[in-house]
């Protein structure tokens, strides 16, 4: 951790959180906010994180989403067979598309324009009704639009809005007392700070100053949340203890059946072919592959194990064979160059191969990278969080 934020300078702070059924541990480095912007300038203007700290979970939302399908899989008010379009006929598009499909990204689905492009929520929300699903089998099947199409439909087989859903059925069992959407105003001060974010796309020079503290990174979920919904994507904001208490309540039973859990995980989509692998994915998350570089699950969890990632630096990784888990709580986006295309151009800006460095920008400064931090979490983070697991008791050593 100590490497990550205060050596290479990757992220601005970290959380790392790894438990089982039972208990946990967590160890935080770095700070929530480290500039601001001024009329001259950034200056410096460091935030602590502690144990009230709010995360942006972008991604990680997925999984929450993914556990509310089952959940009503489970209670019999929905199916996996089910078309989309005769659950909810806004999707008249999708009549032939099962939940299943949408789930374990079998389905690949397309909007007819870019939703962050609209120019408001309503039409925002034209397009994600507007989906339809594509006939060509793309090499990345990963994609934001199951899980924004899959919050909509929960929504309407249970007649609740997608935030109160959350609350009700696993906020509230798990005791999570600490995760919202949208953040509350006297929470806001609390919120790691995600903006003036840095992008070299193209050879231009990119400074995303316009995010204030609780409004999601993720732009597509920031629009629409604009008409007051809470997406299935992205969205939630959570803190480091309530994220132990998510994996607890799944490992425990208190959120779905062990059957369920079991089958979250297992691979839907990926094969080897002449393109060479493709990704491995189950329910909205990432299955084992045996291409450790295209997985976002530790090499030591089993097969049943669940992963995924946040574009801000989250990531969550649960094996319920091993009945283990491990949260990190990161910000790579904060004052960092977080994006670099063409690829090739990081080298050009003087950037190791593993990404680490600075990047020196037009007006002098030298800006911190956190570009590639996503292949440094095996080694540095995966690794020694197991270790810690065996340790502490909290798994055995197999």
């Amino acid at each position: 951790m100590d490497t990550l934020v205060l050596e290479q300078r990757m992220l601005t702070g970290l959380t790392v959180v790894y438990g089982n059924q039972t208990a946990y541990s967590h160890a935080r480095v770095g700070c929530a906010r480290e500039v601001r912007l001024t009329g001259a300038g950034f200056v410096d203007d460091k935030q602590a994180l502690t144990s009230n700290t709010l995360y942006d979970l972008a991604s990680l939302t997925k999984l929450f989403t993914a556990v509310s399908v089952l959940q009503l899989v489970e209670q019999g008010h929905l199916r996996l067979t089910d078309r989309i379009g005769h659950v909810d006929a806004r999707f008249p598009a999708l009549s032939d598309t099962t939940v299943e499909e949408v789930l374990t990204y079998q389905a690949v689905l397309r909007t007819p324009e870019r939703v962050d492009e609209q120019p408001d929520a309503e039409r925002a929300e034209q397009q994600v009704f507007a989906i339809t699903r594509a006939r060509e089998t793309p090499e990345r099947l990963y994609s934001d639009m199951n899980g924004l199409l899959l919050g909509v439909v929960v929504e309407q087989v249970s007649g609740l809005p997608y935030d109160e859903l959350l609350k009700q059925s696993i906020l509230a069992p798990a005791g999570m007392n600490s995760t919202f959407a949208p953040v509350p105003p006297d929470r806001l001060t609390d919120c790691v700070d995600y903006n003036h974010e840095h992008r070299v796309i193209n050879g231009e020079y990119q400074v995303l100053s316009t995010q204030p503290p609780g409004q999601p990174h993720d732009p597509k979920a920031r629009l629409l949340a604009q008409g007051g919904r809470l997406c299935g994507h992205a969205g939630l904001f959570s803190t480091a203890d309530d994220m132990a208490r998510f994996a607890q309540a799944l490992l425990s039973g208190k959120l779905l059946k062990r059957q369920s859990l079991m089958q979250m995980g297992v691979n839907r989509t990926g094969y080897n072919d002449q393109r060479g692998y493709r990704q491995y994915l189950g329910c909205l998350c990432f299955a084992k592959s045996p291409v450790q570089r295209l997985s976002e699950l530790p090499s030591w969890m089993g097969t049943h194990a669940i992963g995924m990632s946040g574009y801000t630096g989250n990531h969550f990784a649960l094996d319920p064979d091993q009945g283990v888990f491990d949260v990190f709580l990161g910000n790579r986006c904060h004052n960092r160059v977080s994006r670099i295309l063409p690829e090739r151009q990081a080298g050009e800006l003087g950037l190791p191969e593993d990404g680490a460095g600075d990047v020196i920008w037009p007006d002098g400064r030298r800006v911190a990278s956190s570009y590639h931090y996503i292949y440094k979490k095996d080694d540095m983070l995966h690794k020694p969080v197991r270790d810690c697991l065996v340790e502490s008791g909290m798994m055995g050593d197999k």
